[in-house]
């Protein structure tokens, strides 16, 4: 190994948010011999263009796994309801019990600034508990881990109010980043509450990031100020 973390774990709040944020920076990690994980929080039953669809939930289920698959990755689910994330014991004991299952070195997820309610109490739930699966007080049926992982948040939807600490070069994984937002067909066809052409921002944003740095396309993401959720570099490939 390089230094690198060898397991990263990316929580995003609903299918597509992982591919969106960070895609092309997990496949550069698999690249430099790193093991990498998804966990997606949510269900994804409220992202209908067109209102309430019961099949939306196992049809994004389904999406994301095609996704994952694309990567070659493990990916879970936690399976909370969309705006149904809420900072409660057994909601802490899910994320709790991924995190001492994946038992990563590195955390990415969502960052205070997002957008979207959901994703601001996914990333912060996920900061708690990245303390919390290290301490013994804290118990459940797996040990805790040796220390707390490496956390860090990544972009903001079209980069609005985040100011990066890392650019990641994603040059040479912008075609695989690609493939796999287009597993998220249900995504991708929404006109909605200003969500369109989510390949398109995506896209967007990443050739800005890229210009910042120097490359054709980038990754960005902002490391956490918090005590014991930070490590010495190389943090990222």
């Amino acid at each position: 190994m390089n230094g690198l973390p060898r397991r990263i774990l990316a929580i995003g709040a609903h299918p597509d948010d992982v591919e969106l944020g960070c895609a092309g920076t997990l496949a550069r990690f698999l690249e430099a011999g790193s093991e990498v994980m998804l966990a997606v929080a949510c269900q994804g039953d409220r992202g209908a263009a067109a209102g309430p669809d019961e099949g939306l939930a196992e049809r994004r289920r389904e999406e994301a796994r095609q996704a994952a698959s694309i990567l070659d990755a493990p990916i879970y689910f936690l399976d909370f309801g969309d705006a149904e994330v809420y900072d409660t014991p057994e909601t802490r004991q899910r994320f709790l019990h991924l995190l001492r299952t994946t038992r990563p070195e590195l955390v990415i997820t969502h960052g205070p600034t997002d957008y979207h309610d959901d994703h601001t109490r996914v990333g912060d739930l996920a900061t708690k508990c990245t303390w919390f699966a290290a301490s013994a007080g804290h118990v459940s049926d797996q040990p805790p881990l040796e220390r707390p992982p490496a956390l860090v948040f990544m972009d903001n939807l079209g980069g609005i109010a985040f100011e990066p600490t890392h650019l990641v070069d994603i040059t040479s994984s912008i075609e695989l980043k690609r493939r796999m937002l287009a597993c998220h067909a249900s995504q991708l066809e929404r006109h909605d509450a200003s969500i369109s052409a989510l390949d398109e921002l995506a896209e967007t944003l990443s050739r800005l990031r890229g210009l910042q740095c120097g490359v054709r396309y980038a990754e960005a993401f902002r490391a956490a100020a918090l005590w014991g959720r930070r490590r010495v570099e190389p943090l990222f490939p």
